[in-house]
């Protein structure tokens, strides 16, 4: 896959952390926008069989474990679908994945705050980038977000199964990024993994802002905030930048 330059403009100027302002927030989507589903309940839901629940938690893990910071390329999802079946000698069926997945996608649930956040900041001008590690089919999570409506509040969409990298590695990030003319120290990476998110955005010079749901005393964010504080400091590290550019 071959990226365009990502060309870093010096249109606005970083100050230190709490006087900096973005013009360009990019967002992860699960645990981040969207509160995901159990991969285990809708393995059981769609396979009848006795082994769906060991095989969907397999799954689960394998999926968990390439959260790690030195797991850079994106393992197409078929490969671990058919691992986890084998391992408990059941055949896999590509539909029986298909179903799998779309299950899981729609048993997903926006937070409160994503559609507002979204279109708030569409409106003020800021440029919203989706870059999210994601195993399965692309397709299926595009038409995912494009039926719950997000697709055309972003202005650029970056899976990790679509370019074969995964965050934190530099090559996610620059897909992402690869389209906008903006400095650094304007761009802002919103997520909820500590090693994707942080630790990703961290490596490639972007500040970051962890969203939890419970204290963090150790994470390496710029930001840590809660979801029911997310929208509002988003907002105030956003707005001023597109009021003097006005």
């Amino acid at each position: 896959m071959h990226f365009v330059g990502f060309a870093w403009g010096t249109l606005f100027q970083g100050l230190n952390v709490e006087g900096t302002m973005y013009s360009t927030v990019v967002f992860d989507y699960g645990n981040t926008l969207c509160k995901m589903g159990c991969l285990v309940k809708s393995l059981e839901a769609v396979f009848v069989h006795s082994m769906a629940g060991v095989i969907g938690k397999e799954i689960e893990e394998q999926i968990q474990r390439l959260y790690v910071p030195e797991q850079a390329l994106q393992p197409h999802w078929l490969d671990v679908w058919k691992d986890a079946f084998e391992k408990y000698g059941v055949e896999f069926d590509k539909q029986v994945g298909l179903d799998h997945l779309r299950h899981f996608l729609s048993s997903g649930e926006l937070y409160s705050y994503t559609v507002p956040l979204l279109q708030k900041l569409k409106y003020q001008g800021t440029q919203l980038v989706l870059l999210s590690n994601v195993t399965g089919e692309t397709a299926e999570f595009e038409n995912d977000l494009g039926m719950r409506g997000l697709s055309k509040l972003f202005d650029h969409v970056v899976w990790s199964s679509e370019i074969g990298y995964r965050k934190p590695s530099n090559e996610a990030f620059l897909a992402a990024l690869s389209c906008h003319n903006s400095s650094k120290s304007t761009v802002l990476m919103v997520g909820d993994s500590e090693v994707a998110d942080i630790f990703g955005a961290n490596g490639f010079g972007l500040d970051s802002m962890l969203i939890c749901d419970n204290p963090v005393d150790n994470s390496a964010a710029t930001y840590v905030v809660n979801r029911q504080n997310v929208a509002r400091k988003i907002i105030r590290l956003t707005n001023y930048v597109h009021k003097q550019s006005r």
